[in-house]
């Protein structure tokens, strides 16, 4: 089997120009993710695929190949499954596929060593997920819940909460991604703490991990002290 990394950067992000350059630390994400998935060392070959030509000398410098993606997979409406098939137009070699996304700056190499155990056994795609404890409502003019009973409103150490995905990263296998999947087959999961589950998507997204890593990084301080 040929497992590939394979982040999707393309340049013409709304929200924050030029997000998946973004400093975290004094890094820009895109180098933030490489690093991991380098130190992951469960891809055969790592990749991004972008439309961006300064994207692309960050991905050089972050000792991956690039992809020069085409137009029409770097609009506002293509979907991510569309970039991906493209680019496995020119990599027919390829097995498995991770999909890793560089606005999930907490990301850790050992979660993706989850993943890929998962895609090399018996699974056919597993992708990340975070554990919330949303009370749902439906819209319109007369919500009615939709996880929850209102006469038997659930405490939060009573309830276990929904897994949702988060976008961090999906492992999935090229015939599936044939048949216009993502996920499919038998799907596995691997649950990410709520802390290392932000995604970065606005200005204040960045602030808050910034102070978050920076609080952590405090902690750790301190208990060596």
């Amino acid at each position: 089997m040929t497992t590939v990394g394979l982040v999707l950067a393309r340049g013409g992000s709304k929200g924050i120009v030029n997000k998946n350059l973004a400093l975290l630390e004094g890094k820009p994400l895109l180098l933030r993710t490489l690093e991991v998935m380098h130190q992951a060392k469960c891809f055969d070959s790592i990749w991004v695929s972008t439309d961006d030509d300064k994207i692309a000398e960050y991905a050089e410098k972050g000792h991956a190949n690039v992809h020069r993606r085409a137009s029409y997979t770097a609009t506002d409406e293509a979907t991510s499954l569309i970039a991906v098939q493209e680019f496995l137009k020119y990599h027919p070699d390829v097995t498995n596929v991770c999909l890793v996304q560089c606005t999930s700056p907490l990301i850790k190499a050992k979660y993706l060593h989850e993943g890929v155990k998962k895609i090399l056994g018996e699974y056919d795609s597993s992708f990340s997920v975070t554990r919330r404890h949303n009370l749902r409502w439906t819209e319109g003019n007369n919500t009615k819940p939709q996880n929850f009973d209102p006469s038997h409103r659930p405490r939060r150490q009573d309830w276990a909460g929904d897994l949702c995905e988060n976008g961090m990263f999906y492992f999935t296998r090229v015939s599936l991604i044939n048949q216009g999947l993502l996920q499919g087959g038998r799907c596995g999961y691997v649950e990410i703490p709520t802390e290392d589950s932000l995604e970065i998507d606005t200005p204040l997204d960045i602030i808050i991990a910034q102070e978050w890593i920076d609080y952590h990084k405090k902690q750790c301080y301190n208990k060596v002290k």
